[in-house]
């Protein structure tokens, strides 16, 4: 039910404000507008209601699915955790995308560019998980076999699908300028419940996901697979240019194509930082109070803030080198295509019909 949550949220957030529900491309545009104190616009204004209504999905499985969603965090030194929040941070900014934006809304655009990242970050993930598990033993190795299934108490999947329906119906019914500001936060609201109930909050759900040749936990593959079922006719049948949202205004379109090596190298660092400790963009946000409540006093639940201050820390230094290079490039670009004008270029128009040269005015 966590996959079908999220991909409802992500279908949402398209359809109704034409958003796509990339959390790297919501939270580090929004943190950078807050940081350069730019213009509390519509879009500005839609990122932070949001994070606002992600952060509330994780209190509501803090107080109503804690033991599944939120088990302890890892005791990883410090440092591990600093540099996969770098890892994140910078990766999700170049690849322009994580497990949401290019998985749950870039695959079903038919985009070439998360086509290609997904499968990158997920293989280096993988390895990176082999290589701590099993070549280097960093971590504690398990035994190959398919783990168990974790049972998890039905009322609260079934009761946050019940509630995540009925505002998603209530929301078709709201006056447009109520909706513009009640939209952005029931999606967010649906999608940090669809996290907690998918395990995607708990590292070690994470972990055994990615480790193949361990105690493998294939759940999360069917989280992605069911979100894909919601959100690909969303994108499927709207993205299209004659197509509105329904709250106006224009669909958010990233590119489908192009920009491939950086694109890459942005997936490849991402996927060595989820595989580091287990955390991506959209479970960090929804899990730092949580995890602060629950182990406030702990190295371990400081440790988890401090990666996430590492992506947000990340997400800025990277958009402001990115932006510092495209700029030096222009600029080089430009003087590169000035036209050298040879000397009998420039003695042509003032010579005479004789020959002789004119007065030049």
């Amino acid at each position: 039910m966590g996959g079908i949550l999220i991909g409802l949220s992500a279908a949402l957030a398209f359809l109704i404000d034409g958003k796509i529900t990339g959390i790297s491309g919501i939270a580090g545009p929004f943190l950078r507008g807050v940081v350069l104190c730019e213009p509390w616009n519509h879009g500005q204004a839609w990122k932070g209601l949001f994070l606002v209504g992600l952060a509330l999905g994780g209190l509501a499985n803090l107080c109503l699915n804690q033991d599944f969603a939120f088990p302890e965090a890892f005791s990883y030194h410090p440092l591990r955790y600093v540099v996969a929040g770098i890892c994140v941070g910078s990766g999700t900014r170049l690849g322009r995308g994580c497990t949401s934006g290019h998985g749950i809304c870039g695959l079903p655009r038919f985009s070439l560019r998360s086509w290609i990242a997904v499968p990158t970050f997920m293989a280096v993930a993988g390895g990176t998980i082999a290589i701590t598990r099993h070549a280097l033993k960093v971590d504690v190795q398990k035994p190959w076999k398919v783990a168990e299934v974790q049972l998890v108490n039905w009322k609260f999947p079934v009761g946050a699908m019940a509630v995540s329906a009925i505002l998603a119906a209530s929301l078709l019914r709201l006056p447009g300028k109520i909706r513009t500001y009640v939209a952005p936060v029931v999606s967010g609201l649906i999608f940090g419940l669809g996290l907690g109930c998918s395990g995607m909050t708990s590292q070690a759900k994470v972990f055994d996901f990615l480790d193949v040749g361990g105690t493998w936990d294939p759940s999360l593959a069917f989280v992605m697979g069911c979100g894909l079922c919601v959100s690909f006719p969303a994108f499927f049948f709207y993205d299209k240019a004659d197509k509105k949202p329904l709250c106006g205004g224009e669909f958010e379109r990233p590119a489908k194509f192009g920009n491939y090596a950086e694109l890459v190298v942005g997936a490849s660092l991402f996927g060595c930082g989820w595989g580091l400790i287990g955390i991506c963009p959209g479970p960090a946000v929804a899990s730092i109070i949580p995890y602060l409540v629950v182990q406030s006093l702990d190295a371990a639940g400081l440790s988890f803030a401090l990666c996430l201050a590492m992506i947000v820390l990340s997400w800025l230094t990277t958009d402001r080198v990115h932006k510092f290079i495209l700029q030096r490039h222009q600029q080089t670009t430009t003087a590169d295509q000035i036209v050298t004008v040879t000397p009998s270029e420039t003695a042509q128009p003032l010579l005479g019909q004789g020959g002789s040269l004119q007065a030049s005015t």
